[in-house]
């Protein structure tokens, strides 16, 4: 009984995981398990979405942000056209909180499993990846 009295609100926390959609067809959870997963180019240390939680509770650090009930997030997917830039999809992920989002976005390539920042702060996370062990 005192193991769960203590043990149970850590358990029930909420994280950026918990929070986003799951609902994608086989190709689209290919591309965006490609960047939640994506340790960098020496494949060690945080992943993509561990670096992106950690700068959201950064950003709210007296808070639990996600256990809010106005917090949300999304992932939004796009299949591109066939053509030479070597890029299949888009993915977008998007954190909303107490009046302010935060969007984050890459260019993926589900074959060869390569990923581009669409932006500064994409761009920021994945440098973060790929530097930190």
């Amino acid at each position: 009984g005192l193991f769960m009295i203590f043990a149970y609100p850590a358990l029930t926390e909420k994280n950026l995981e918990s929070l986003l959609p799951d609902n994608f067809d086989e190709e689209q959870k290919k591309a965006i398990d490609l960047i939640k997963s994506y340790k960098g180019i020496n494949e060690k240390g945080m992943t993509v979405l561990e670096v992106i939680e950690q700068t959201i509770l950064d950003k709210y650090p007296d808070e639990k942000i996600f256990d809010d009930e106005d917090t949300s997030a999304d992932i939004l997917v796009n299949k591109l056209d066939e053509n030479d830039s070597g890029v299949t999809h888009t993915v977008i992920f998007l954190f909303h909180a107490q009046d302010q989002s935060i969007e984050y976005g890459w260019n993926v390539n589900i074959d060869t499993l390569d990923i581009f920042p669409l932006d500064t702060d994409s761009r920021k996370i994945q440098q973060t990846v790929d530097y930190f062990d």
